[in-house]
C-alpha cells in the first residue's frame, strides 16, 4: 500500500478529503484534510434527481483543488468515492466523465450498502466501544450497521438525509408533514436493524455511533452546554435520556435560535432536519448512549484498502495512534518493554488491596509504550512533552477517559504524584485513590527501565524492592509516595 493515501468522498452536502501518511504496517495518521461545501445535490430533490449545472460546477472546482493538495503532498495512491446523490442522479455519467477528463479523478460510486460498510469499518477499528449500531446521516440518505466485538452485520440504507427533507419539507414549512414522513420510514425500514439489536446480548444497553456533519455540530453545541474539558469529538459520549429535549428543541429552533447558540451559519439550514433524523432513529431503537465518531466513510475506505488481506480488521493487540507515535518518536522500544513488565508485575502485586480494575492495566501499558516519546523536545521535560503529544495523539481506539489517564500517567512519571483532580475532570480521570496508585506504580516501572531483573514483593500493605545500585536506590527514594484518603498507607521499602 501507498505510504500516503488520499481519499476523497462526494456526500450530497461537501466534499471532503482526507490524506493519511503509514508509518508502518499498522500505524497511520491524517496528515491533511479539506472540506468543501459543495451542495452537489443542490436542487436535486426538485427535480427527479438530475444534478444541477450549477452544483456541477461548484464540485469541480472544488475536485481540482483536491487534486493540487494531494499532489503537491506526494500522494501515491487516490480513491474517490460518491455516495447518495450522485448514485441517484440519471445525469451522473456525464458528471464522472468530466471529472475524469478535467481534473484525472476516477470517481467510484458507491450503494447504500457498501457506504454503511464503510462507516461502519471506521468505527469498528477506530472507536473506543466495539458493539454498537452506527448512524452515518448525509445529505441525501441515512446508513446504519449493526456491529458486535468488532464484526459488522447487518446494514441498511435509508432514502432520509438532510438535504433532501430540507427541500423536500423544510424549505416549504411543511414541519409536521417532515415528522410524521420521517418517523414512518424509520419505523418501516428499521426492522432488521431491531431484531438483531433483540437478539444480541451486547445490545441490551444499546450504543450508538453517530458519523457525520450534523451529529458533530450538534455534539459541538452539548459540549458548550456543559463546559467540557476537552474539544475532542472522537469519542465524546452523551446519555440518550438525557439529550432527547434537547434534540426536540433544536428542531423546532428558529434560525436566529441556532446562531445565537453556536451552531455555524453554513449549518443552519441543514441541522434540523439532521437531527430529526437522529432522535426518530434513537427513539426508535431505544438506544442508551450516542457516542460521536471522527471517522467515518473516508476513513473506511482507507481502511478497507490498507486491510484488504486482513479481513478489515485492525489485530487486537494493535493500536494505530499508538503505533505511529511509537514509530516516529522511538528509536528503541527496549525500555518499554522493560517498564511494560514491571508495571504489570506491581499492578498484579496490588491489584487486590486497593481494587484496581484490569481497564487500569491497559492504560499502564500503553503509558509503557510511549513514556519517552517527548525526550526529543527536551529531555529533562520529557514526561511533560509526552504527556501532551498523548493526550492530543491517541485519536484512534480511546475514550476520552482512557486518553487523560494515560496522559496524567506520563506527566506524573517523575517523582511527584498527580494534584487534586479538580469537578472539571473528575470524570475523566480514576478516583483519587486510584489515580495515586497508578502513578505511584508507573513512576516506579520507568524508574526501573534499566533494570530486567528485579526482586519486587509486598505483604502487610508494604511494597519491597531488592536493589544493588546505588544511583538507582536514591531514584527510588525520590519518588513520592500516593497520598490516599480512603485506603491504608502505603509503604515503600527499598532493601540492598
Amino acid at each position: 500500500m501507498a505510504k500516503i493515501t488520499t481519499i476523497i468522498d462526494i456526500g450530497s452536502n461537501s466534499a471532503r478529503m482526507a490524506i493519511f501518511q503509514k508509518t508502518s504496517r499498522y500505524g497511520f495518521h491524517l496528515i491533511h484534510e479539506l472540506k468543501s461545501k459543495v451542495r452537489i445535490s443542490e436542487g436535486s430533490y426538485e427535480h427527479e434527481s438530475y444534478l444541477q449545472p450549477q452544483a456541477m460546477s461548484r464540485a469541480l472546482n472544488a475536485l481540482k483543488e483536491f487534486k493540487k493538495v494531494s499532489d503537491s503532498l506526494k500522494s501515491r495512491k487516490l480513491i474517490c468515492v460518491a455516495t447518495s446523490a450522485i448514485r441517484d442522479a440519471p445525469n451522473k455519467a456525464e458528471f464522472i466523465t468530466q471529472v475524469k477528463k478535467e481534473c484525472g479523478i476516477a470517481i467510484k460510486v458507491i450503494d447504500g450498502t457498501k457506504e454503511a460498510y464503510y462507516g461502519a469499518l471506521a468505527c469498528a477499528n477506530l472507536l473506543h466501544e466495539k458493539s454498537g449500531v452506527t448512524i452515518d446521516i448525509g445529505g441525501g440518505s441515512t446508513e446504519l450497521a449493526c456491529i458486535e466485538n468488532g464484526i459488522i452485520q447487518t446494514m441498511v440504507s435509508l432514502n432520509l438525509g438532510s438535504i433532501r427533507l430540507k427541500e423536500l419539507f423544510f424549505d416549504h414549512n411543511k414541519m409536521q408533514e417532515a415528522y410524521d414522513y420521517v418517523r414512518k420510514h424509520v419505523r418501516e425500514h428499521l426492522k432488521d436493524i431491531k431484531a438483531f439489536c433483540a437478539t444480541s446480548s451486547s445490545m441490551q444497553n444499546l450504543n450508538v455511533f453517530g458519523i457525520g456533519g450534523s451529529i458533530r455540530a450538534y455534539a459541538k453545541y452539548e459540549m458548550g452546554l456543559e463546559s467540557y474539558a476537552f474539544n475532542f469529538l472522537h469519542g465524546y459520549e452523551l446519555y440518550v435520556e438525557k439529550i432527547l429535549g434537547h434534540l426536540e428543541t433544536i428542531t423546532h429552533a428558529s434560525n436566529r435560535w441556532l446562531l445565537e447558540n453556536g451552531f455555524e451559519e453554513g449549518r443552519v439550514d441543514s441541522i434540523r432536519p439532521g437531527l430529526l433524523i437522529l432522535q426518530a432513529i434513537l427513539e426508535e431503537l431505544n438506544a442508551k448512549k450516542l457516542i460521536i465518531s471522527g471517522v467515518g466513510v473516508r476513513e473506511g475506505v482507507f481502511l478497507n484498502d490498507m486491510l484488504r488481506y486482513h479481513h478489515g480488521k485492525i489485530p487486537n493487540n494493535i493500536n494505530p495512534s499508538v503505533r505511529s507515535l511509537q514509530d516516529i518518536f522511538l528509536t528503541s522500544l527496549d525500555d518499554s518493554k522493560t517498564i511494560s513488565q514491571h508495571a504489570r508485575t506491581l499492578f498484579h502485586l496490588l491489584q487486590e488491596s486497593y481494587d484496581l480494575e484490569d481497564s487500569h492495566l491497559q492504560a499502564l501499558q500503553v503509558a509503557s509504550k510511549l513514556y519517552n516519546i517527548g525526550a526529543n523536545f527536551n529531555f529533562y521535560q520529557a514526561h511533560k512533552h509526552s504527556a501532551y503529544i498523548a493526550l492530543h495523539s491517541l485519536h484512534y481506539g480511546f475514550g476520552h477517559k482512557e486518553r487523560y489517564t494515560i496522559a496524567t500517567l506520563l506527566e506524573s512519571s517523575h517523582k511527584k504524584r498527580p494534584k487534586f483532580i479538580s469537578p472539571m475532570l473528575a470524570n475523566l480521570l480514576p478516583e483519587h485513590d486510584t489515580l495515586q496508585i497508578l502513578s505511584f506504580i508507573f513512576a516506579l516501572s520507568v524508574a526501573l527501565a534499566k533494570e530486567r531483573k528485579v526482586t519486587i514483593s509486598f505483604n502487610n500493605h508494604t511494597l519491597s524492592i531488592n536493589i544493588h545500585a546505588l544511583p538507582l536506590q536514591q531514584a527510588l527514594k525520590e519518588i513520592v509516595l500516593p497520598r490516599l484518603e480512603n485506603y491504608p498507607k502505603l509503604n515503600f521499602v527499598i532493601n540492598d
